[in-house]
């Protein structure tokens, strides 16, 4: 009630505090960073460690058990997962949710540092991450062409492109996947060697003993001051052939490099061979800072590329992945979902209510709720997501409750004879002022319980429940001090329309009149009804209920549920994705062979109508990136299809069973043995699919003992092939080596359905 009052006494105020709100929103919606998720942090840290030659069980061993057991002694560890592939290991770290991962992380750089000296010597520094969905890459910008081979298409990429893009705000990194990194090889002849009594280890130390910086001090002449160095650095390749390795008998003879063999301008072992649109290319994983922009980092990036300086002529520059893509549709969606039901309230308002003033001060509390919480949002440091705008889509119907009570008791008080306007607004005002509040609450209540929710569930829907909550008690305030103002200020006391008028106006109210009364009339009829025959309502109801729980609820009693579930609804992203897995230990140069062959089917299986680009990322990566790429090794490859519009194409990216019945005629067919490819169609966000993956997964661990191992993953098979749903066939893991899981990966793909 003091709301009420104050706001009918403050006019001038009320007035600017509701201008205050539509400056601020704006600007805070202006601001607001805009991505798919919310800020979501799992308490996740990943140590990866680049042991560039090594075999899956020489890493195991000397590498990834050493760092397991170092990590598994810090603080608040939930469990410790880890993945050994050729030349990498990588250790994931789960903490308790509620732990603090700062903490963790500083003492799991402390436990590897205490345990470097024991790690083999070949190994590169250990570099510890923590999960972020920032690590997930916003866009690909791939580099092909301009008849440039790998080697100088990398150095482009490294030197000239990756700064350019890591310069812009809101970007993090640009890291290069792909290509060949320069590398000046000496090739040593054995029999040179042997024969002059030399090792590799001498060569390795004359090399290094002549190719150094070395400060020689000062040097003071007169008035200057000089300062000297020597510089025995190697600027060309052909004095490193001069180099003395040993010098031998009483002549001092010198024994050089070229005698026992020749250094050549090489490259670095390929690990990683990047296919653009069917030629061999580089691109550039392009991650934005934590809390940035995607949309905004995307457009930066686009910007860039035709501005971007030192590209020689004919090199092709393009974004392939745009995370930005979904999101924007994913928001553009909730705009418009949003948009509609304000337009559709605005209506039914205005039908119910036959007063275009009333529709209109009712209105108003719609942007002022909305504008409100998006201040609430940026100050809280939030963005705006398919979560919190999901919110307020949900919210949009409620916010105009509590303003239609209020309009409609002060309505009716402006109707009653000897009553002042001000008045009657503040006695209708106060008659509604506890109902309003309780209906309020009473709304918020139902979302208390998500406070209660534990893991990226609760991460994923507080934002949506703040938004709701903070809306609705934007409503209210609306409700108790807008409203009753624009009331006073504008609204009229009814009057009767005449029957016999033939005016449009007068013409529509009168037969909105009559339907409503037709209305209240069969309403009263059916709830005379339903009280003369409670038993039957009651009964109907609760079988419907009961039936309704049975649909979802069948799996209990050993049927398959009729109502499926899914942590994210599939849409169409406009790519799919197939995965390849070639027999372990093939050379990545032969698994390229069998995706230049799959590239070809789906390009004529598509056609240039569908298929925009093709890109392939084929082996593991060196650096960083290595930890987050899906390929297992050499063996393995990822092949990524980008398509047309979905309103440009005839099929969805889920409706590809064209595109793999061709890939399956090619890979039974192919003159190479293939031991797997599966096509994953790409029905969400890379972002998405993390998430997803991390909710659904179900790990088995197999303890064996007293029994071989095969035994073992036998009786597991056993009961799998008895369970209801096998999810995702065949496994997405598939190591270096045998193992019991990838032995049950192979075994549940042998049997027909028993997945789905």
């Amino acid at each position: 009630m003091w709301m009420t009052m104050l706001a009918l006494r403050n006019a001038i105020a009320i007035l600017m505090a509701s201008l205050a709100v539509v400056v601020l929103g704006l600007v805070a919606l202006d601001r607001l960073p805009v991505d798919l998720f919310p800020n979501i942090n799992l308490p996740i840290i990943n140590v990866g460690t680049v042991y560039t030659g090594a075999g899956v069980l020489d890493v195991e061993k000397t590498v990834t058990y050493p760092i397991e057991r170092a990590v598994s002694a810090i603080s608040d560890v939930k469990f410790v997962e880890s993945k050994s592939r050729q030349g990498l290991s990588t250790v994931r770290v789960w903490m308790n949710w509620g732990a603090d991962v700062n903490n963790g992380q500083t003492e799991v750089i402390q436990r590897i540092q205490q345990i470097l000296n024991s790690l083999p010597t070949g190994i590169k520094q250990p570099f510890i991450v923590r999960y972020d969905l920032s690590n997930i890459p916003v866009a690909l910008v791939t580099v092909a062409g301009g008849r440039l081979d790998e080697r100088q298409l990398y150095d482009l990429a490294y030197n000239i492109i990756e700064p350019q893009i890591e310069r812009l705000g809101g970007v993090a990194s640009a890291s290069v996947d792909g290509g060949k990194v320069r590398q000046i090889s000496v090739n040593l002849n054995r029999d040179q060697l042997y024969a002059k009594g030399l090792s590799i280890l001498d060569v390795v130390r004359a090399v290094n003993n002549a190719n150094f910086l070395l400060p020689s001090g000062d040097l003071n002449v007169g008035r200057p001051d000089y300062n000297l160095y020597t510089n025995n650095q190697f600027q060309i390749i052909q004095p490193m052939e001069d180099i003395v390795i040993r010098r031998l008998g009483a002549n001092d003879a010198a024994i050089h490099i070229k005698d026992v063999g020749r250094v050549v301008d090489s490259h670095e072992t390929q690990t990683s061979i990047v296919r653009i649109d069917g030629e061999r290319g580089v691109f550039l994983n392009v991650n934005k800072q934590p809390g940035a922009n995607t949309i905004a980092v995307v457009d930066r990036v686009r910007e860039l590329i035709p501005k971007m300086i030192g590209i020689p002529a004919g090199v092709k520059l393009g974004i392939t992945l745009d995370q930005s893509i979904y999101i924007r549709q994913a928001i553009q969606s909730l705009w418009h979902e949003a948009l509609q039901g304000s337009v559709l309230a605005f209506l039914v308002i205005l039908i119910f209510l036959r007063s275009l003033t009333s529709t209109l001060i009712i209105s108003i509390a719609i942007p002022l709720s909305i504008l409100l919480s998006f201040i609430c949002l940026y100050f809280l440091e939030q963005t705006l997501n398919v979560f919190t705008l999901g919110g307020l889509a949900l919210a949009v119907g409620r916010l105009v409750d509590d303003s239609i009570v209020e309009l409609e008791n002060i309505n009716r008080h402006l109707n009653i004879p000897g009553t002042s306007r001000h008045r009657a607004v503040l006695d209708a005002a106060r008659e509604v002022a506890m109902p309003i509040f309780s209906a309020t609450i009473t709304t918020i209540i139902v979302f208390l319980p998500t406070i209660f929710l534990e893991g990226q569930i609760k991460l994923l829907f507080i934002p949506l429940t703040f938004t709701i909550s903070v809306s609705l008690f934007a409503s209210f305030l609306v409700s108790r001090t807008v409203t009753p103002l624009l009331a006073l200020r504008l609204l009229r006391p009814e009057t009767s329309t005449d029957p016999r008028s033939r005016r449009l106006r007068d013409r529509v109210f009168g037969l909105s009149h009559r339907f409503f009364e037709w209305t209240e009339e069969v309403y009263q009829r059916l709830i005379e009804w339903a009280l003369a025959r409670r038993a039957l309502v009651v009964g109907s109801i609760a079988v419907t209920f009961v039936a309704s729980l049975f649909l979802v609820a069948a799996a209990l009693f050993g049927l398959r549920p009729l109502i499926g579930t899914e942590f994210f609804p599939p849409s169409d992203e406009a790519q799919f994705r197939v995965d390849l897995k070639a027999p372990i230990g093939t050379r990545v140069e032969e698994t390229e062979q069998t995706v230049r062959g799959m590239e070809a089917v789906i390009t004529a299986t598509l056609g240039s109508d569908e298929l925009i680009s093709i890109v392939s990322d084929i082996g593991i990566p060196q650096g960083q990136a290595a930890v987050f790429t899906s390929n297992t090794g050499p063996h393995s490859a990822t092949i990524q299809a980008y398509l047309t519009p979905g309103d440009k194409r005839k099929r969805s990216d889920r409706e590809n069973s064209l595109v793999a019945h061709e890939l399956a005629h090619y890979v039974l067919g192919h003159d190479r043995p293939v031991a797997g490819a599966s096509m994953a169609e790409f029905q969400r966000a890379q972002e998405l699919r993390e998430l997803d993956a991390n909710a659904k997964a179900v790990e088995i661990l197999i303890r064996v003992k007293g029994m071989s191992e095969k035994d073992a993953v036998d009786t597991v098979v056993a009961h799998l092939r008895s369970a209801q749903r096998v999810v995702e066939r065949g496994g997405p893991i598939t190591p270096g080596h045998r193992t019991p899981a990838a032995e049950i990966a192979d075994l549940l793909a042998r049997y027909p359905g028993n997945g789905e």
